[in-house]
């Protein structure tokens, strides 16, 4: 397992998008993620994520599957077609949703996250940003 303090050094200007519809799960998780990127913009359901998405110019989506409006799958089959080598994320609390199409998402996780989830997740991201060593 790598050092997480190097590991967060490493990807915190990756600018995040990230989008769910349940407050709680939103709260939590926007906190933890603010306090490892410099940059992470919030969106409640699948339409106004896809709009901020056009609207920014994003490293990373991590998503819910399961939302109102638009849900995390299709919003993440219009952002592909935007761009084909973003890096998405997608976050359920259903066990059976974790075999999620591997071309639409780089990682599916469980809710809540766990910290060995966010090791690896800084692990898979650093592949971003391979430029910056510590």
């Amino acid at each position: 397992m790598s050092n997480i303090k190097i590991l967060k050094e490493q990807v915190k200007d990756l600018k995040v998008l990230f989008v769910d519809d349940e407050d709680d799960v939103r709260d939590g998780t926007a906190s933890l993620l603010k306090k490892i990127f410099t940059t992470v913009v919030i969106c409640s359901n699948g339409k106004e994520g896809l709009d901020t998405f056009e609207n920014g110019n994003f490293d990373v989506v991590l998503t819910d599957v399961l939302m109102p409006i638009m849900d995390g799958i299709e919003m993440a089959t219009k952002i592909k077609e935007i761009n084909p080598d973003i890096f998405i994320i997608f976050l359920t609390a259903s066990r059976s949703m974790t075999d999620i199409d591997k071309g639409l998402s780089n990682i599916t996780l469980e809710k809540p996250l766990l910290f060995e989830d966010i090791v690896s997740l800084l692990e898979e991201l650093k592949k971003l940003n391979p430029k910056k060593t510590l």
